[in-house]
């Protein structure tokens, strides 16, 4: 069985860091998409799917 999590990353410069912290915790990314929206305060949002066998 896995786990899932999806995480939000506000800016591009963090999207490595976040990458790297959770792959040390055990995660493994399974996708990663970006959407933008000129309405919204960020502008792009950046959102990372990971998985864990559990």
């Amino acid at each position: 069985m896995k786990e899932w999590q999806c995480v939000q990353v506000g800016h591009h410069k963090n999207v490595g860091e976040t990458i790297e912290t959770w792959q040390k915790n055990g995660w493994q990314l399974h996708t990663y998409v970006c959407a933008g929206n000129a309405t919204v305060a960020m502008g792009t949002v950046h959102y990372l799917l990971f998985e864990k066998e559990t």
